[in-house]
């Protein structure tokens, strides 16, 4: 008796649409830099910007990329340091005390 095994069509993993892949190229590309430009902050002793690079990593890449450059951070510096980091995303503007010109407007 011999049997012979087909895959099923419902196993088979589902075609990423180009979008997904656009989006993960993306985000594979900014780990790429984030994580370079954390690496040298940190070999240059340089906090505020690794706290800057691991911002960004949570605020415009992913959670756990955040997760993994802060990580490093603590791996590298240790947890003597302090390390406050910015959930939120970086593209919110802070409004300024000072008051606009007349006639001045957002974009001059």
């Amino acid at each position: 008796m011999t049997f012979t095994a087909t895959p099923s069509p419902l196993r088979q993993p589902a075609k990423k649409t180009l979008r997904e892949r656009g989006a993960d190229s993306f985000h594979a590309a900014l780990a790429a830099v984030l994580t370079a430009g954390l690496e040298e902050a940190l070999a240059t002793g340089d906090h505020v910007k690794a706290v800057n690079f691991i911002n960004r990593g949570f605020a415009e890449g992913t959670p756990e990329l955040g997760c993994e450059m802060l990580c490093r951070a603590i791996a590298v510096v240790g947890t003597a340091r302090t390390w406050t980091v910015q959930l939120a995303p970086l593209n919110v503007r802070q409004r300024t005390a000072a008051p606009a010109a007349e006639g001045d407007t957002e974009l001059s």
